[in-house]
């Protein structure tokens, strides 16, 4: 009871009302639901074993990536290859490759090793047939060090974990179009800042990108970055055609 009650007054002086009352109805969420070991989200179906409260209970309550879903229900070029970036548990990635005319002209990237086993359940599920690699996206280095997160969809290399570090061989786009043979492609990219890295180095690759959904993280690298970096693809040819909080859908 103690601790309950020091939850609620360290949202309430967090965030207000409002925050200690998302908090309890999202905790009567789970509850209510936690027996359940799987949840659909736009037609796909996904695991919720091994998963912590977090993504557990975004996973329940539609709100897991829904940004990005909803740009590739929208946005999406069918036709084309997907190239896809920051895979985590292969919620995007399920509802992607459901959706492409060649579900096998689809690469998904993920650098946690910790994660994968959750994204090859979640690919088994829904049928899916996209190729995982097990890759950090990375320039002028041949592996990357980082420390994973036990909620297995908060890691990333730009901040710390807490878990054991863990070496990871390195990915470039350009690699990964040229050797899959890809033309024209979707470009599906959520690796936490290191998106900045990958305009910069990979830029005559981008070119061949008809549509891009691209998460910013302005709240890591910073705004003169981050805009250095829509800058340069405004400058590739690209155009902003939508914005969904900190996800944008560009085109050429």
């Amino acid at each position: 009871m103690i601790k309950k009650v020091a939850t609620a007054y360290r949202l309430l002086r967090e965030g207000g009302v409002k925050t200690v009352y998302d908090h309890s109805w999202l905790t009567l969420q789970v509850k209510a639901k936690g027996r359940k070991r799987e949840v659909r989200l736009n037609g796909c179906t996904f695991s919720l074993d091994g998963l912590d409260s977090i993504p557990k209970v975004e996973l329940i309550t539609n709100k897991y990536e829904v940004a990005e879903r909803r740009a590739v229900a929208r946005y999406l070029r069918r036709e084309l290859a997907a190239v896809e970036l920051g895979g985590s548990m292969g919620v995007v990635a399920c509802v992607t490759n459901r959706l492409l005319n060649n579900p096998a002209a689809h690469v998904v990237v993920e650098a946690n090793p910790l994660v994968i086993p959750q994204l090859e359940l979640n690919r088994t599920l829904n049928r899916c047939e996209f190729e995982i690699v097990n890759r950090a996206i990375a320039y002028e280095v041949d592996s990357v060090t980082f420390r994973p997160s036990s909620n297995i969809c908060g890691s990333s290399i730009t901040k710390p974990g807490d878990q054991p570090p863990v070496t990871v061989a390195t990915a470039q786009l350009g690699n990964l179009v040229r050797e899959r043979g890809f033309g024209r492609f979707n470009l599906i990219c959520d690796i936490e800042g290191l998106e900045y890295d990958l305009v910069c180095h990979d830029s005559e690759v981008l070119k061949n990108a008809d549509t891009i959904i691209l998460e910013t993280h302005a709240r890591f690298i910073g705004d003169d970055k981050c805009a250095l970096m829509m800058n340069k693809l405004k400058g590739l040819g690209f155009t902003i055609v939508k914005e969904i909080g900190f996800v944008v859908v560009l085109r050429q």
